[in-house]
């Protein structure tokens, strides 16, 4: 496990963290995942597949006990901080890691939340040189817009923070990041865990599209990098950005470039021709990148 990943070991108690550090060493290296689902044994995603976590040959049970524990390690035993992250559906961790949660959707004063916690899943992040090659072979010879796209799990995340990296510390380019939910660079106390170049400056906390606009009107950016698009708001700041000459990184969940055309917040981003570049994830990982038509 990386430096990284030994973070993600302090949430867990310590027949977890045994199981873990006992596991092969190529699982070991390659986990990306840890699912805590109540009721039945812990699981670990790594090698494309989903693995029983052992301990001394036996599988771990995922009892409210534990799941009880691991978000209390997560919110540092702050119930407001646990409140408050429930809203969302998920911690992000000081790291970067991220746990996702599942259980019953209440309404709380007119805010959503969620109780009765039924799932979680602990998300590796990881920082990874030299992922990012082929998107940069791009972007050197043509410094435009991209849009990565790519399934859930597939790597964006970790492919648009090398980016980013790459852009300010190779390109020299003064590059924004709204980083919305503290996943990209994992700042604490205003410092990134992740190195995003030293020509980067990083909003954190921000929803995307506000952010946008205040790194717009505040940090005079080149480049405007942001994770997950997911609504009009988000694209019709990147479009007012756009406007004034700023070059935009984003990802978005799709499969293959078709898929753009077929989701209607997709389609009219591609119609007004924001994104010139293409970079493409599959399954495994792989890069493909395509210069787009206006």
């Amino acid at each position: 496990m990386t430096n990284e990943d030994r973070g993600v070991l302090k949430y867990f108690p310590a027949q977890v963290t045994e199981a873990i550090k006992a596991l092969p060493a190529e699982h070991r290296q390659a986990i990306e995942e840890l699912r805590l689902r109540l009721g039945q044994n812990m699981t670990y995603f790594a090698c494309g597949r989903e693995w029983v976590l052992l301990l001394r040959k036996k599988p771990i049970l995922a009892d409210r006990e534990l799941l009880d524990e691991v978000l209390a390690r997560a919110s540092e035993f702050s119930r407001y901080a646990a409140e408050s992250s429930l809203r969302e559906g998920f911690f992000t961790l000081p790291e970067g890691h991220r746990i996702g949660v599942c259980g019953t959707v209440v309404s709380d004063g007119g805010r959503q939340t969620i109780k009765d916690i039924s799932s979680l899943n602990v998300r590796f992040a990881r920082q990874v040189s030299g992922i990012a090659d082929k998107a940069m072979n791009l972007l050197w010879t043509h410094p435009t817009s991209a849009l990565i796209i790519g399934p859930p799990g597939c790597g964006k995340t970790t492919l648009l923070r090398e980016i980013v990296r790459q852009l300010s510390d190779r390109f020299s380019y003064r590059v924004g990041v709204v980083d919305e939910r503290g996943e990209l660079a994992a700042a604490k106390n205003g410092v990134p865990q992740f190195s995003l170049g030293k020509f980067t400056d990083v909003l954190t906390g921000a929803e995307k599209g506000k952010g946008i606009e205040m790194l717009l009107r505040s940090m005079r950016p080149q480049w405007i990098a942001v994770d997950e698009i997911t609504s009009e708001n988000d694209l019709c700041a990147m479009s007012r950005a756009s406007y004034c000459g700023v070059q935009l990184l984003a990802s978005a969940h799709a499969y293959e470039k078709s898929d753009l055309y077929a989701r209607p917040l997709y389609e009219g981003m591609m119609k007004q021709g924001i994104f010139r570049n293409l970079i493409v994830m599959d399954g495994r990982r792989n890069v493909t990148c395509e210069r787009l038509t206006a």
